[in-house]
């Protein structure tokens, strides 16, 4: 009976914290609409990072980014898958994927951009 009844009470506590992380999730990501500007780095090499997420639907974002001065020279990608867990945003794009950390204030990220061929750093700052 007792093995009964702490399965029920586990259970009724996941059930009951997840939805609630799903709304933070949620809740975060709406706070992150706007635009973002910072930098790339890898190596010696940097350039300026302009991201713009257009909307939030619970933990998905869209949106755009522009990359200056690489390789390849500036260009755009844009996403519509990225996602938000807790402090964390996976930005899978088609040329480059990045994932970050939102700051405790949500005024900043800081994390990687992963491309086929490097990897490195990017920052970015809510612009208001």
């Amino acid at each position: 009976m007792l093995k009964t009844y702490q399965s029920f009470v586990m259970t009724a506590c996941v059930l009951t914290v997840a939805p609630c992380a799903m709304a933070d999730d949620a809740a975060t990501a709406a706070a992150l609409v706007g635009t973002w500007e910072g930098k790339w780095a890898f190596a010696d090499m940097s350039g300026k990072l302009v991201v713009k997420i257009a909307s939030a639907s619970g933990d998905t974002l869209k949106g755009e980014s522009t990359w200056y001065g690489t390789a390849v020279g500036d260009f755009q990608d844009t996403f519509t898958k990225a996602k938000v867990k807790g402090r964390e945003v996976k930005f899978p794009e088609p040329t480059m994927d990045f994932e970050a950390t939102i700051s405790e204030d949500g005024l900043t990220m800081t994390g990687t951009w992963t491309s086929p061929v490097a990897s490195g750093k990017v920052t970015l700052t809510r612009k208001p």
